[in-house]
């Protein structure tokens, strides 16, 4: 049996390889610590729980949902990026619940890229964005994310004549795999290129609550005139730990909300109204649960950091994401660099290649477990002599 040709051209994907990779050392009876996947390890919030056992009991809730969500999931949606942003949206028109941000990103190309169009993509990013090209016939074009750039990607080096083939640009502000952040400003110049390109603005805000030390992450629907071109892309995932519940929203501009929602209609039955009802209810969570789960982070951040540093990393503070993003030792690829963790101290962190070619030299650090075993961690490098040096 042979199958598609776009299939073929797919790298295997880098978090079922790391999942593979846990289950084959645990079965060799080692005691794993894995910093690699970034699945929040605390519960989902509690009101949100509750919320799910009401409208899971509710009949009304049992049939198949409106394909392009509740009216009233769609409706909380708008009322939280109004108090969030300060930006207005229509229900009907400019807003669309997922199943999930990953599934949205993945769909939005399938309606906008035809073979032998481009997107423009960052290097390094999540896979899906260069993937799910691929996937719908089209070219993805690596947007370099340089540390000495602050990991923002550099519009004045784009050729001209790949702008003007490319139907897509992605964004990914709080960023993964970096941390790193953007402001408005930034966002504006995105704005600008796009439109003077006529191409899609997509803007991945799955960490926009996942913020530390008084930043808060800003909308590129804040920018003027943005919905001309814009799209954004939430998710419930990591900001109420609703990882498994594959729920979230896009909303922007009202053509693009359409064509996705045509793909999303053919693919999809959405998502479980019983979901959208808990959903709704992180929507007007106390603000005290997510400052909570920031504090508990930062404090993970911090010990990492200052472990890191120990080491002799030289470690910016991060002021977003769940993630540190480091170079490896000079002399290592970062496959030599995870490998020797896992062989050396049973930690699993995944290499920075595996989000792109730019990625190489780095790892990334997921800060999915608590202090005691973020310390943990150090020592078990501290022990096996795993130190960068300059």
């Amino acid at each position: 049996m042979k199958v598609s040709e776009r299939l073929e051209k797919i790298p295997p994907y880098l978090f079922a390889e790391i999942d593979r990779k846990i289950a084959e050392a645990k079965a060799q009876g080692r005691d794993i610590i894995s910093l690699g996947i970034g699945d929040p390890d605390k519960p989902t919030l509690q009101p949100v729980v509750e919320e799910m056992h009401r409208a899971i009991d509710n009949p009304k809730n049992h049939d198949y949902p409106p394909y392009n969500g509740t009216e009233k999931f769609r409706k909380a949606a708008c009322d939280w990026m109004k108090k969030r942003f300060g930006v207005e949206l229509d229900a009907d028109t400019e807003m669309l619940a997922n199943i999930g941000s990953k599934e949205a990103i993945a769909h939005v190309f399938f309606a906008f890229v035809d073979k032998g169009d481009y997107t423009l993509v960052p290097d390094p990013g999540y896979p899906v964005y260069h993937n799910a090209t691929i996937f719908a016939g089209g070219t993805p074009y690596a947007m370099p994310l340089l540390e000495e750039n602050g990991y923002l990607p550099d519009f004045d080096k784009i050729p001209e004549d790949i702008a003007k083939k490319s139907k897509i640009m992605f964004l990914n502000y709080p960023n993964n795999p970096t941390g790193a952040v953007a402001d408005l400003t930034f966002f504006k110049k995105a704005v600008d290129f796009c439109k003077k390109y006529d191409i899609l603005l997509c803007s991945d805000m799955a960490y926009s609550e996942m913020t530390y030390d008084g930043y808060k992450a800003p909308s590129v629907l804040q920018v003027e005139g943005a919905k001309d071109v814009a799209l954004e892309f939430y998710s419930h995932s990591k900001s109420y730990n609703m990882t498994g519940w594959r729920v979230g929203f896009v909303c922007g501009n009202a053509q693009a909300v359409k064509a996705l929602g045509t793909i999303k209609n053919n693919i999809d039955s959405g998502t479980f109204k019983a979901i959208q009802e808990a959903a709704v209810a992180a929507f007007n969570v106390d603000s005290h649960y997510i400052e909570n789960l920031n504090k508990m982070y930062q404090e993970r951040r911090d010990a990492a950091e200052e472990g890191f540093r120990e080491l002799g990393w030289d470690v910016k503070p991060s002021k977003a994401t769940f993630y540190l993003w480091l170079p490896v030792p000079k002399g290592m690829t970062s496959e030599e660099f995870v490998t020797s963790m896992l062989e050396k101290a049973n930690i699993v962190v995944p290499p920075g290649n595996g989000y792109g070619k730019f990625g190489e030299g780095y790892f990334r650090v997921a800060l999915t477990k608590d202090v005691d075993t973020i310390k943990e961690c150090i020592r078990r490098m501290k022990d096996a002599g795993i130190r960068y040096n300059n």
